[in-house]
């Protein structure tokens, strides 16, 4: 039995839910304001998703999605633990043309088997 004054959150999906709007967030460098502009929901109510203490909806989800610019599996756990540096590699890459793109994940190729090797 927990001690006098601990608090056990009861709601632990919302709770990381948010925790991975804002780690995502954050990573983009975007402000609560940006990311409600981007959006359309408010920065006061993106705040309360983010701190665990609303249980969105489906829409608020694919709202929030679309203003981060991920599939909405991906704030569901979808891919894992990807770090902010991955994320924004991954944006670089994918705003280059396919021949661009192609070396790019070739020259990552070649640095992943030099440092096994």
């Amino acid at each position: 039995m927990p001690g006098a004054g601990v608090i056990r959150n009861r709601r632990p999906l919302p709770l990381a839910f948010g925790r991975e709007v804002r780690r995502r967030r954050l990573a983009l460098g975007l402000t609560l304001e940006q990311l409600a502009e981007r959006s359309s929901l408010t920065p006061n109510y993106i705040g309360t998703v983010e701190h665990g203490q609303r249980d969105p909806s489906l829409s608020t989800i694919l709202a929030l999605a679309r203003g981060l610019g991920v599939a909405p599996g991906e704030l569901l756990g979808g891919i894992g633990e990807t770090g902010p540096l991955a994320i924004e590699a991954a944006r670089l890459i994918e705003a280059q043309p396919p021949e661009v793109q192609e070396a790019m994940l070739e020259l990552l190729r070649s640095m992943s088997r030099r440092r096994r090797g």
